[in-house]
């Protein structure tokens, strides 16, 4: 039996399962899910398959989950994966001489990727990109910004901005083998800030944030770009090469992100939706510090109808087209973190900066940064192994779910077929009971 076969015969199941507790005739599963025939991805198909037990409702919880629970549950996980990628031939050496009286020197545009550091992280914005403004990698290379020609220390490395070269000369504190060096700094470190990724999973569906930057076509376009090729890793595709035909779907979506007003397919047709600052503000400020996933996934949910309001699209749909917008929505939002949580271990400042450090001391001080969409090749080590481990964690944490919600499908399920059958069972030992009386 091919994957394929073992794949239906599971909707299948699933299928028999829910039309013994509605009475009802099976639901004839086909390959109506892509999930089927697509033998390298799992995740698709624990979601078809989360989707098809519990409904909406389950994707739903998960998303509440995921920006709850699961970032705080694997973080340990990625800083283990993360450090291994720092574990070099020359790990037990002690940090060059010069390397900690020097460092290195980087162009501001090599490390602030997303131009994040152009924005207060006490403003409005800022507290939306920055996540927690204070103690953070990039509030402290912000303030080196603002206080140009000083060091300013975060954990084990000091940063100072340069300002003739727009540059950064970042240099470690103390003295260390080059192993324990990195990592120190990866245990001391927050990989994933929770209101920051949330911030950046609804600004990469909304492009609200990327319009109120005021930021340019080439610029959503380049972040547009790396994450297409992060994606790309995650979907097992490790060519880190962009297809021609892409090119003009990125510079497309690039510009409606910067207009604030973009269009998606969610399985009903195009849909055009935007989502104000104001409205994308109350949603961070009222989801971060929850821990109620229903609440979570309620809210996230909600900006569709806050998003779509007045759109004459909106207005024909039908509850079943509702139900499929929904559904496409939710997934489309669980691919968006997926990625993001990808770009947080692998082009994030932070680890941008530990890879240029790492590759000056492989490359006698010569650090080799320039756009992430170029130096991935060079990492791609790292980037594969990364996006590895994070669809392994996404993966058993959907796995989870998936298993949750069908033991309360099955229990019942359970409960019917013994009851079935004790009844069978009384009934034959009276009609026995019956017999012998007769006989006797």
């Amino acid at each position: 039996m091919s994957l394929a076969d073992n794949k239906r015969s599971i909707f299948t199941t699933i299928g028999s399962y829910s039309s013994l507790m509605q009475e009802g005739k099976p639901t004839l599963q086909t390959d109506l899910y892509p999930s089927i025939n697509n033998k390298d991805d799992i995740v698709p198909f624990l979601l078809d398959v989360l989707k098809t037990v519990a409904g909406t409702e389950a994707l739903k919880e998960l998303i509440g989950k995921m920006f709850s629970n699961l970032v705080d549950e694997v973080e340990p996980q990625l800083k283990t994966a993360l450090k291994k990628q720092f574990i070099q031939s020359n790990s037990s050496d002690p940090l060059p001489a010069t390397f900690v009286s020097n460092g290195i020197t980087v162009p501001v545009k090599s490390i602030d990727v997303n131009g994040k550091y152009k924005v207060n992280p006490n403003s409005s914005t800022g507290s939306l990109i920055y996540g927690v403004p204070t103690d953070t990698f990039d509030s402290t290379a912000y303030s080196a910004i603002q206080n140009a020609g000083t060091f300013k220390d975060y954990n084990n490395m000091s940063i100072k901005y340069i300002e003739a070269s727009d540059s950064f000369q970042i240099k470690p504190l103390g003295s260390s083998n080059i192993g324990d060096y990195f990592t120190t700094y990866i245990d001391d470190t927050e990989l994933v800030n929770k209101k920051e990724l949330l911030s950046s999973v609804m600004n990469n569906f909304y492009g609200t944030l990327e319009k109120n930057q005021n930021k340019t076509v080439e610029q959503a376009y380049e972040e547009l770009q790396t994450e297409a090729l992060l994606q790309q890793v995650l979907d097992g595709d490790d060519s880190f090469v962009i297809l021609p035909e892409m090119y003009d779907e990125l510079l497309a979506k690039s510009r409606e992100m910067v207009e604030g007003v973009v269009s998606y397919d969610l399985g009903c047709g195009l849909m055009p939706a935007e989502f104000g600052f104001d409205d994308f503000s109350n949603l961070v400020s009222t989801i971060s510090g929850s821990t109620d996933p229903f609440f979570i996934g309620n809210q996230i949910g909600a900006t569709i109808n806050q998003s779509t309001s007045g759109s004459t699209a909106t207005e024909d749909l039908t509850t079943e087209n509702q139900q499929t917008m929904k559904d496409g929505f939710f997934q489309r939002i669980i691919r968006i973190f997926t990625v993001k949580m990808l770009e947080a271990v692998t082009t994030a400042p932070q680890v941008r900066t530990m890879l240029g450090m790492m590759s000056s001391l492989q490359n006698n001080g010569v650090v080799s940064l320039n756009k992430p969409s170029e130096d991935m090749k060079k990492f791609k080590t790292c980037i594969k192994c990364m996006g590895k481990e994070i669809m392994r964690l996404i993966a058993a944490f959907i796995f989870a779910l998936a298993i949750a919600y069908l033991l309360k499908l099955i229990k019942p399920v359970i409960k019917k077929v013994v009851k079935e059958k004790i009844n069978q069972y009384v009934g034959v030992i009276k009609s026995l009971t019956g017999a012998n009386k007769l006989i006797n």
